[in-house]
């Protein structure tokens, strides 16, 4: 079962206060890059904010990430990470938000996913990281 650190549910918590206070509005892309760098891409994050106008906060259900491909044992850890959250669709830019590093770096990882992967596009990424 996936679960998350002591460090990590301090976080979310952090993370729901916020999204909490932004009723109504739009959520900032940085409180979004948080949530889906939580749990450092090993785990899957759904976020339910309609729940926020019948409870009072948004429903979050955290479960294991979908099978990564054969290739991804070739990726080092942070490797991992980029390319699930290239596969949940962040850009870069969220993506180094959510894992505290630069955009180049990111770049940088991505293009080793694509190389290491045999893959021609981020598209290609998303595709064979839920089907493993």
């Amino acid at each position: 079962m996936a679960r998350l650190t002591d460090a990590e549910l301090a976080d979310l918590r952090d993370i729901l206060k916020q999204l909490t206070a932004t009723r109504g509005q739009q959520v900032p892309r940085a409180v979004l890059a948080r949530l889906a760098g939580l749990g450092q891409g090993r785990l899957g994050l759904t976020l339910d904010l309609q729940a926020l106008d019948s409870l009072g906060a948004p429903v979050v259900i955290v479960r294991p990430p979908d099978r990564a491909p054969a290739w991804a044992a070739a990726l080092t850890p942070r490797e991992r990470e980029v390319a699930s959250l290239v596969a949940a669709g962040l850009r870069n830019k969220d993506i180094a938000l959510a894992l505290g590093i630069s955009v180049g770096t990111v770049k940088d990882h991505v293009h080793r996913v694509l190389v290491k992967s045999g893959l021609d596009s981020r598209a290609g990424v998303g595709r064979e990281w839920g089907e493993g």
